[in-house]
């Protein structure tokens, strides 16, 4: 009886997202000489065309791993909110203090021309989430 070899695939199944990085390494390690795409492809279980795909747009500069730049940033004086006063009792002989709440706003500019305002207070993983939300639209 001859044994044949079954590979079993478990998973969430569907399309793998390969990362810009993950792309150059690839092409970088099929830079050789003949049958070396077809061995990194192998070895690494991905289709040869998308080692030739990704050769392809990194030569056109359609495939590029950006550092993270640095953008301007101002800070804004929040504009002055109403005064909140509360309503003073006739029996009471002196006036209750006035309330002003001031607080101070952040402008973030998105890549793609979007404008985020938000509180200074805001929490990081809060402000991460809101980014990664409006860049992709």
């Amino acid at each position: 009886m001859a044994v044949q070899r079954i590979e079993v695939i478990t998973g969430a199944g569907g399309r793998r997202a390969y990362s810009a990085e993950e792309k150059i390494r690839l092409v970088g390690e099929a830079h050789g000489g003949r049958g070396a795409v077809a061995a990194v492809a192998r070895r690494h279980g991905v289709c040869t065309s998308l080692i030739y795909r990704w050769r392809r747009q990194l030569k056109s500069g359609a495939l590029s791993v950006e550092a993270p730049a640095f953008v301007p940033v101002r800070i804004l004086e929040a504009p002055p909110s109403a005064s909140i006063v509360a309503p003073t009792p006739t029996a009471v002989a002196e006036p209750a203090p006035s309330v002003e709440r001031r607080t101070a706003l952040a402008e973030v500019v998105l890549a793609n021309g979007r404008v985020l305002r938000v509180a200074e207070d805001i929490a990081p993983a809060t402000l991460r989430r809101l980014v990664g939300a409006l860049d992709g639209l």
